[in-house]
């Protein structure tokens, strides 16, 4: 085994890649999945309101657009701001 290139896992066993599961057991997979996960951000909440006023922002645009008045600019902000907030909970998703 080349020791340059060596890490030492979770488990103290000595991996010649550092995404190498080969020698592990699924315990100790899961565990280092979980290890993973937890350092991450989890933005669920954030990106589920961001959905929910993305959609209303989206229905009182378009029922300003299709029963107000002849003038769609208000509508039009209004549908603007809502896919402001899609295009952030895009980039939460991404992240």
């Amino acid at each position: 085994m080349n020791t340059d290139k060596a890490t030492l896992d979770g488990a103290g066993k000595e991996s010649p890649f550092k995404g190498d599961s080969e020698g592990l057991s699924l315990e100790e997979q899961v565990e280092r999945i979980r290890r993973k996960r937890a350092r991450s951000h989890d933005y669920t909440q954030a990106r589920t309101v961001l959905n929910a006023l993305f959609l209303a922002l989206a229905a009182v645009g378009l029922g300003m657009y299709f029963f107000g008045s002849a003038n769609h600019v208000p509508a039009l902000c209004v549908i603007a701001a809502g896919m402001v907030l899609k295009v952030v909970e895009f980039i939460l998703r991404i992240l």
